[in-house]
């Protein structure tokens, strides 16, 4: 009983000691953060509406490094609610010389208490010109296919939208042919695939878009090979003068492509050309035809490959 009793007290002893240093340590804490105190912060650089025929060529840095003046409660507070922030009034972004430590405190628009004392860089180079709107296609980066066996694309892959409007300096839109659009790897490929995509955000600052993401369909299905008989054979450009007579009037063709596809198609969407210069220019007495044909398919044979003729008047 003694035993418990002792053990007890000291419990006590504990938590009287274990409060009193917190509220030692408090009572530190709050004299000490009541003091004066100076800290580096890496502050947003904001922008105002610009000229509405003007954009920047060249992008400025997304932070100013600001030394601030302030009490340690005031400090705290306001770098965790994040609420420091460099504005540039719209009315000076024009080409030329920004002094970063010019009106300091009016361009931070700080609380009372907190006193603005540096800012670096202490110059900014501004370089402006004038605005348009530029229209370019989309361009995909990274993408990488790989199939399962018998299977393939059956058509090309497709962006939706597949172009983006752009708006910057005419310097800076000038030299963009296209806007990239990040894709990934894909293995195994067996169906059809339909994904969001995200457009890539370079330039940033100094380039606007339309648009943020576009769709990517990849076409995917089963492949098989499939012969189409008797495609009837023309010759283009004959001259009313001249007749050209063929050794065979169609030819069979062998083509790849989608069991779904494959399946729209029959021998009347297949022609076989001959051009009547390409006759008059060979020498050997047979010529090879060209093939217009679905693009989803792919040529594989044409049998005969080439077709003997003879021209006369």
């Amino acid at each position: 009983m003694t035993a418990t009793i002792h053990n007890a007290m000291l419990k006590d002893r504990y938590h009287i000691l274990l409060g009193s240093f917190l509220v030692a340590a408090a009572f530190w804490f709050s004299v000490t953060m009541s003091g004066t105190f100076r800290a580096h912060y890496d502050v947003p650089l904001v922008t105002g509406r610009m000229p509405a025929d003007l954009a920047l060529e060249t992008p400025l840095p997304q932070t100013v490094d600001v030394l601030l003046e302030a009490d340690g409660w005031q400090l705290l507070f306001i770098n965790a609610a994040k609420q420091l922030a460099y504005e540039i009034p719209g009315a000076q972004m024009r080409s030329g010389i920004i002094l970063t430590n010019r009106g300091l405190n009016e361009m931070m628009q700080l609380p009372g208490g907190i006193k603005a004392l540096r800012a670096y860089p202490e110059t900014l180079f501004v370089s402006v010109d004038r605005e348009i709107t530029r229209r370019v296609p989309l361009r995909l980066e990274g993408l990488s296919m790989q199939f399962k066996e018998g299977f393939g694309l059956v058509r090309e892959v497709q962006l939706t939208p597949d172009s983006i409007t752009l708006r910057g300096a005419r310097s800076v839109l000038g030299q963009i042919d296209s806007w990239p659009v990040q894709a990934k790897a894909y293995t195994d490929l067996s169906i059809a695939i339909a994904e969001d995509l995200p457009v890539k955000d370079t330039l940033r600052s100094i380039v606007r878009r339309d648009i943020n993401r576009v769709e990517l369909y990849i076409p995917t299905e089963q492949l098989a090979d499939m012969w189409f008989r008797d495609v009837r054979v023309l010759v283009r450009h004959l001259p009313a003068d001249r007749e050209v007579l063929l050794e065979r009037q169609t030819v069979d063709v062998s083509v790849r492509g989608g069991v779904n596809v494959l399946s729209l198609y029959s021998s009347d969407d297949f022609i076989a050309e001959i051009e009547f210069k390409d006759i008059v220019a060979d020498t050997s007495g047979s010529i090879i035809p060209s093939l217009q044909f679905p693009a989803e398919l792919r040529l594989l044979n044409i049998e005969p490959p080439a077709i003997r003729y003879t021209m006369r008047k």
